[in-house]
């Protein structure tokens, strides 16, 4: 009864098995993409790093880190393409977690760096709100100031202060606004 298994067979099963392993460790697999695309970055290869933040992505669209690092990354790069695809990935990952603080802030800093202002101030409003951050609450504050609506860039700068009494930042930034 011990014959040996055909060798297609075998293939089939280590194939089956193969597939499995990848289904069931996809997360620790899309985090061992990520840690390489840090070394990547570590070593200044942002083209290297930012394939296996994509490959992350790809594995595991879920993944906040590879989300953030992807979208900071390619807006590092300074071309189009790279602040275009930035974009993509932001607006996708916010489409399933759209209360997610820090894509929410990645994506109002590309905003900012477009001129968006008042995309950049609803962004870090959002992020802000969800948690308390002073300097999302300042930033919100400048793009407001930058759209024009100068109402909501003290309220924005007094709910910085809210959170944090005392706050440099935005003390100065009310004292520049009176002026």
């Amino acid at each position: 009864m011990s014959r040996e298994i055909p060798r297609p067979r075998r293939f089939v099963i280590a194939a089956l098995a193969l597939i499995g392993a990848a289904v069931l460790f996809r997360a620790q697999i899309a985090q061992a993409l990520i840690i390489r695309g840090d070394d990547y970055m570590y070593r200044g290869n942002r083209a290297a790093a930012l394939e296996r933040y994509g490959r992350a992505l790809w594995i595991l669209p879920s993944s906040q880190t590879a989300a953030d690092r992807y979208v900071f990354v390619s807006m590092e790069r300074q071309t189009p393409q790279a602040r275009h695809a930035a974009l993509l990935v932001a607006n996708r990952y916010l489409s399933a977690c759209p209360h997610d603080a820090v894509l929410l802030s990645d994506r109002a800093l590309w905003y900012l760096h477009a001129r968006r202002y008042t995309d950049a101030q609803r962004d870090f409003t959002a992020a802000a709100d969800a948690t308390h951050s002073v300097t999302d609450y300042l930033f919100a504050g400048y793009a407001a100031e930058h759209a024009r609506n100068h109402r909501a860039a003290v309220r924005l700068w007094k709910s910085a202060l809210l959170a944090r009494p005392g706050y440099r930042p935005a003390v100065i930034a009310l004292a520049e606004h009176r002026q």
